[in-house]
């Protein structure tokens, strides 16, 4: 995954992912004036990105993606979770298309 998209923050407590603020979300509160300084996190955040685990295939990842979230936690062999966003994916194809050249 090489770049970041930071459209969405990932909400976590204590390693569990609880949650996820949206840019769009923020930027919405703002244009109606509500006082940023003062809200809640909780107050804002929506539900937890999906998770998958790193063998899925790519045509459930694509579902996700196009259809439910704008990203999923993809579940590491170390426990760990790493972010994939359309961008990525997209990204990732279009570098293929290109090797292909």
């Amino acid at each position: 995954m090489q770049k970041q998209d930071i459209s969405q923050l990932p909400v976590f407590e204590e390693s569990q992912s609880i949650g996820t603020v949206f840019e769009d979300q923020i930027l919405n509160l703002a244009l109606q004036g509500k006082d940023l300084r003062k809200l809640v996190i909780r107050e804002v955040m929506s539900t937890p990105l999906p998770q998958v685990p790193s063998n899925s295939p790519i045509e459930r990842i694509t579902h996700i993606l196009s259809h439910d979230s704008p990203a999923v936690f993809v579940e590491m062999p170390d426990k760990k979770l790493e972010v994939l966003t359309k961008f990525d994916l997209m990204d990732t194809i279009a570098g293929l298309v290109e090797q292909k050249r």
